[in-house]
């Protein structure tokens, strides 16, 4: 992949832009947007809110997969395996 001369150009800017205003910035190639450039603490605030997320989808499936199954109260599990506060 080539890219124009054009095509650097606006990456550059792009980049320098970004760095900037740390604020998103969308590297395009062709016309189209292929990257975006974050600054590092708004990339830590999404991959939070994206790890929350899958953990709440996988809290939810195996929620629903348990439905009809015998459940242990927090107080039964710790009485079981001696766990001391």
């Amino acid at each position: 992949m080539e890219l124009e001369w054009y095509d650097a150009y606006m990456t550059t800017s792009t980049i320098h832009r970004a760095i900037k205003e740390k604020k998103p910035a969308v590297i395009r190639e062709g016309g189209k947007p292929q990257y975006v450039i974050l600054d590092w603490d708004t990339y830590r605030a999404w991959e939070d809110k994206k790890e929350d997320m899958e953990d709440h989808i996988r809290f939810d499936i195996a929620k629903r997969e348990s439905k009809g199954k015998k459940s242990f109260s927090l107080k039964e599990i710790k009485k079981k395996y001696n766990v001391r506060p």
